[in-house]
């Protein structure tokens, strides 16, 4: 990859913001744009990077949802996101199968219907972008997890396992969702 011509177009903001996180790049990227930076006179030389403006001091917070600079990489985060989305909505659906294979129609409708209804709130989701379609996402994801958890308790013996296996398969959506909240959030109206 040809960092030079990608990192012309862009911004000398952009192009001391990359030599600010510079650890966080390749090395040719870094050369890319200190070339740039030398010829745009945004520095003098490479020994302008020890200067403090240019030093990158991480934030010592111990944060829940990242701080997502980078317009690139919001956007593969968030579409890695609506992957997730999409495919979790195939579990209802392999449910109902599995369902169906053993003769109970009602849980069969409910699982496919219920798959379906979180795929099509995800695609909504990601065409509008409009963060109040979390809100039924969430609803029905705790709604399920509350089913599922009263059947897990109730049963004998006591499956704790299969507990466990909720909780995290109800946090990491959660998770997900509310990170997916923040990069809608703060998206820059550029995008």
């Amino acid at each position: 990859m040809d960092f030079y011509e990608q990192y012309t177009n862009h911004s000398d903001t952009q192009i001391l913001e990359i030599l600010k996180k510079r650890k966080d790049y390749q090395d040719a990227a870094v050369d890319a744009a200190i070339k740039i930076a030398i010829e745009r006179q945004l520095i003098n030389s490479e020994q302008d990077l020890f200067s403090p403006e240019l030093q990158y001091v991480k934030s010592k917070d111990s944060k829940f949802l990242p701080e997502i600079q980078n317009s690139y990489q919001r956007q593969k985060l968030a579409g890695s996101i609506f992957r997730f989305l999409y495919v979790m909505s195939f579990l209802p659906v392999v449910y109902g199968f599995l369902k169906y294979a053993e003769g109970q129609l009602y849980l069969t409708f409910i699982g496919i219907g219920l798959g379906l209804l979180w795929f099509l709130l995800s695609f909504l989701l990601y065409k509008t972008q409009k963060i109040v379609v979390i809100i039924p996402l969430l609803i029905l994801l705790f709604s399920v997890s509350l089913a599922v958890g009263s059947k897990i308790i109730s049963s004998t013996p006591f499956r704790f396992l299969d507990l466990m296996m909720l909780i995290i398969g109800t946090l990491l959506p959660v998770y997900l969702l509310l990170l997916l909240k923040k990069l809608i959030q703060t998206k820059p109206d550029s995008e």
